[in-house]
Formats: C-alpha cells, sequence, structure tokens
C-alpha cells in the first residue's frame, strides 16, 4: 500500500491511497495544479485515479472538487447528503455502514462520523489482502466506529489540537467550544486513546492527520499517541500540512 499524503490540515485536505494498484483520491480541497504537481512528481497522472471518496462539505474538503473533477475521469462517491448539498449528478452516494464494492476488488463502507457538517462521513476501505481505515473530522468515536475498523492493518485518523494549547490560545470562545465539542475535532488525547484501543486489536500503522496549525504541533500529537502504545507493535507518523512524498506501508 501506497500512501501521498498532498494535504492535511484546516488549510486543505487530499490524500492519494494506492491499494494493490487501485488508486483513490480522499478529498479535494487543493487546487488542480496543486494535485498535478504532487501527481506528476510520485509517478501518477490525473488518468491514474480510479475513484474519488469525498467525506464532507467543509471547503477545506471539496474547495477544489470542481476543477479537479473536470480533469479526472473517475467515479466520485460520498454520502447522499453531501450528493445534496453539493448538486453533483456524477456522484454515487454511499449507504451508511454497507459495504459497496465501488471497484473490482475493492470495497468501502461509509462510517457516519460525528462532526458540525451534515453527511459527513469516514471510511473503511477494503482490498482482497488489506483494510485500511480513514476517520477525520470528528469530535469523538463511538464504540460501534472502533468496532467497525478493529483488525484493519492501516488507519488514518484525526488529531486535531493540544487541548491545552486550544483552550488558552487565541482562538474565540465560541470556537474554540465548537472544536471541543463531541461534533467537532478529536483531541490529541481522545485521538491517542483511540490508537491504543486499535493497536491493541491488531493494527500496525497509523497517521496523524488534519493537525491544528493554531492549536497543535507535530512533536505533541506523535507524542502522545507513541506514550499510548508504549510495547505495542505500532508506527505513527503525523502527515505533513503539504507534503508530496509517497508513504510505502509493507
Amino acid at each position: 500500500m501506497i500512501i501521498l499524503p498532498i494535504a492535511s490540515g484546516s488549510t486543505g485536505n487530499c490524500v492519494l491511497l494506492d491499494l494493490d494498484g487501485k488508486t483513490i483520491l480522499i478529498d479535494l480541497g487543493v487546487s488542480a495544479s496543486m494535485l498535478k504537481h504532487a501527481l506528476t512528481e510520485n509517478g501518477y497522472t490525473f488518468e491514474s485515479i480510479h475513484a474519488v471518496l469525498i467525506t464532507h462539505t467543509h471547503s477545506d474538503h471539496v474547495k477544489g472538487l470542481e476543477a479537479c473533477l473536470k480533469r479526472i475521469d473517475a467515479p466520485l462517491f460520498m454520502s447522499h447528503t453531501s450528493k445534496d448539498i453539493l448538486r453533483i449528478e456524477r456522484a454515487t452516494p454511499l449507504l451508511y455502514s454497507v459495504r459497496t464494492q465501488i471497484l473490482e476488488g475493492l470495497w468501502v463502507t461509509a462510517i457516519p462520523t460525528s462532526h458540525d457538517c451534515l453527511g459527513s462521513i469516514g471510511f473503511k476501505i477494503e482490498t482482497e489482502d488489506t483494510c485500511t481505515g480513514y476517520i477525520t473530522d470528528l469530535g469523538c468515536i463511538p464504540d460501534s466506529t472502533m468496532q467497525l475498523l478493529y483488525g484493519a492493518k492501516c488507519i488514518v485518523i484525526e488529531s486535531n489540537h493540544d487541548e491545552e494549547m486550544l483552550r488558552y490560545g487565541r482562538y474565540p470562545a465560541f470556537l474554540k467550544k465548537r472544536i471541543l465539542s463531541d461534533d467537532g475535532h478529536l483531541s490529541n488525547e481522545t485521538c491517542s486513546e483511540a490508537v491504543a484501543r486499535f493497536a491493541e486489536r491488531g493494527t500496525r500503522y497509523f497517521f496523524l492527520a488534519h493537525l491544528s496549525q493554531e492549536n497543535n504541533r507535530p512533536e505533541l500529537a506523535l507524542a502522545s499517541a507513541v506514550k499510548a502504545t508504549a510495547g505495542m507493535n505500532a508506527e505513527i507518523q503525523v502527515l505533513p500540512v503539504y507534503g508530496e512524498r509517497i508513504i510505502e506501508v509493507d
């Protein structure tokens, strides 16, 4: 499996997954020119993309959608609600918690996420040989989501903020309340607790995503997750805000 983190954070989100030769993009919160550059630098093209998945309709996840779809001739998947909001006829809606084959040999289960955006989802992505979880932009992780992703080989998970930095930072009170709510974003602590539970049940690779540039630091997020998984067989990396380096997962 190959992961190419093109953008991860409040300014934009887009990640490429190459699973057994099936290449998918998750979110298009980047410009078409930025996406093209990242693809080209790593041996991909617009024609290399086999499918596009959208988590939700906040601008940092879809602001490049219209421009990029003019160049990507691949099936597009999102929730029913996101399709209605975006009014994209070519989009195929995914049913919540239903395992759906979107390509030959590749299945996706849409996971409802607790976020202040209607239709927000994460994904369980499976091939015949591997299983990957993708859950960002959520204020909490219910047991049903945990159980669905137990045993996944790799999980991309939000580690948005350090609670102390957020509470004593310069954000206005209403925004702090929103981020800290169950419909907001995962803190380093909550993320680390989930990572430890996943690791106990066999997940080896973790990628911490959607870090706040204002209320977090990569070293804080990483240290929290590493501490929580001490003694476990877990490999943890932080996805960069903007990065064009391929990460290979055995």
